[in-house]
């Protein structure tokens, strides 16, 4: 929540678009403070996306996607365990949410490998290719996302 520290005191209880800040605003502390890339690589997507790991259970299985892709989650899932362990400690961090429970790691977790389950080379092996390929591998891990989180 580095990010709301910068938000106009005008603004103020709110603290609209702090994610957005709080990601630049982490880049800038890692760049200073010679952060290595790994830790900076996992920081930056915290900031920016923890609200949507919160809201994991209002989210459209498309938008569910687009985190997952943002995260880099399909070639690096142990980034997506990364982020949920920080987004729960932040969550945790909320004075009377210490000891909830943090369902949407669980819900997040669900959707990530329902995703993974849908693989480019069973769409190249059925005959499709380039962009057609592309948008079929996206059509099904959004649906699949919408089978493993609708319960």
């Amino acid at each position: 929540d580095l990010g709301k520290g910068s938000t106009p005191r005008e603004h103020w209880p709110s603290h609209r678009g702090h994610e957005e800040r709080g990601a630049r605003l982490v880049e800038q502390l890692c760049e200073r403070l010679r952060v290595p890339n790994a830790f900076r690589d996992l920081a930056v997507p915290v900031a920016r996306f923890h609200l949507h790991a919160h809201r994991a259970d209002q989210l459209r299985p498309e938008t569910t996607l687009n985190l997952l892709e943002s995260l880099d989650a399909f070639r690096r899932p142990e980034r997506l365990e990364g982020f949920l362990i920080a987004c729960e400690a932040d969550m945790r961090g909320r004075l009377g949410h210490e000891a909830d429970a943090y369902t949407q790691a669980e819900r997040l977790r669900r959707a990530h490998m329902a995703a993974v389950s849908v693989q480019g080379a069973q769409l190249a092996a059925e005959g499709l290719g380039g962009q057609a390929l592309a948008a079929e591998l996206r059509r099904r891990r959004i649906a699949a996302i919408a089978n493993a989180t609708s319960c």
